[in-house]
């Protein structure tokens, strides 16, 4: 089994509770600032391809093939083609074959649906970022001096700032995307498998089945053991695909708690950088969230000279959803959502 090729930071906790990365703490000068938020921005990139590019999975499934999404709602039983071969009454002797497929099986949308809810904030928010530090430097065209190096050094941490939490919501995205193929991707296998173990069983028990008239049925009392045995041979190749989904849903999992250390990173640096301009942290946080203004404005990050930016629409409305000081708390889980299983063999 494989580790994720990326290994988060060793996030740790000042004794104010402030997270930073390898232990140094947060509570610096503005450089310290800069540069700890520029690290995080990196790290998440890196994270983020390496879960769009499933580093995380296990030996036994980085070689398979791509499955679509829409395999997870599929309702088809391989274990059927017995009751076709006239072996019906072996079904449920091996049934357990098929268990797996019951707890795997879902509804794609609720896959794709959040995931593009993810993507979108990504997009949006990274096009928040790049629209005010294109009008801050735009703004700040005639400056010259320290005030305009102070100023455009300021607005590209916060810049880098909103970057990270596009780059968190883009990783949360190719997270479920990438999970859902990979279970998509174990059904297949599994269904595979079945129908391996069909393939060995039906000639058995129909040999079987034609000698019985002349062996008093003997002859299918001797042949059900062995096709057990067959089922149980083909499930324990089962299980071991059921155990590498585990351990790769494990590494993923990692993947993201590196995400979200790396986010609360840019959260305290976001705060620091608020008190260096007299500000308090929730009115830094307001400005990275592109919130909306008390006077009434349009939502956005405010230019050099004061003014507002043109509203960004859903733009700010969804940054704020995904700001982490809004959510007061840990992330959440970026794999949950509700899973609607499909029973393909259940009757209204």
């Amino acid at each position: 089994m494989t580790s994720p090729t990326t290994q988060p930071h060793a996030w740790t906790q000042d004794d104010a509770g402030q997270g930073h990365p390898d232990g140094s703490r947060l509570a610096g000068g503005s450089e310290q600032t800069a540069a700890d938020i520029s690290a995080a921005l990196s790290q998440l990139r890196l994270l983020r391809d390496t879960v769009g590019n499933k580093e995380w999975l296990s030996a036994e499934l980085a070689d398979g093939p791509a499955v679509p999404l829409g395999t997870l709602s599929s309702a088809a039983s391989p274990l059927s083609a017995l009751s076709g071969a006239g072996c019906g009454f072996l079904q449920p002797m091996i049934s357990f074959l098929e268990e797996p497929l019951g707890q795997l099986r879902g509804e794609p949308d609720a896959v794709s649906g959040p995931a593009g809810q993810h993507d979108t904030a990504s997009r949006q928010a990274a096009s928040v970022a790049d629209d005010y530090l294109s009008t801050a430097d735009k703004e700040t065209s005639e400056w010259s001096g320290d005030a305009k190096a102070n100023y455009l050094r300021t607005a590209t941490k916060l810049t880098d700032g909103v970057l990270s939490i596009a780059e968190t919501a883009g990783t949360n995205a190719k997270a479920m995307i990438a999970a859902g193929e990979v279970v998509a991707q174990v059904i297949d296998k599994i269904t595979q498998e079945i129908t391996k173990a069909v393939g060995r069983i039906v000639p058995i028990m129909t040999e079987a089945i034609a000698a019985a008239p002349l062996t008093g049925g003997a002859s299918i009392a001797k042949a059900i053991p062995e096709c057990v045995a067959i089922a149980a041979e083909h499930g324990g190749v089962i299980a071991a695909q059921l155990a590498a989904l585990i351990a790769s849903g494990d590494n993923l999992v990692k993947l993201i708690e590196g995400a979200v250390g790396a986010l609360k990173v840019v959260r305290e640096g976001l705060k620091v950088i608020g008190d260096l301009a007299g500000g308090d942290s929730s009115g830094s946080a307001s400005a990275v969230s592109a919130g909306p203004v008390s006077d009434g404005e349009s939502s956005g990050m405010r230019g050099p000279q004061g003014e507002h930016e043109p509203s960004k629409g859903e733009h700010g409305k969804q940054l704020d959803r995904d700001d982490p000081d809004k959510n007061h708390g840990e992330l959440g889980d970026p794999l949950a959502g509700e899973w609607i299983p499909i029973r393909g063999n259940e009757e209204d």
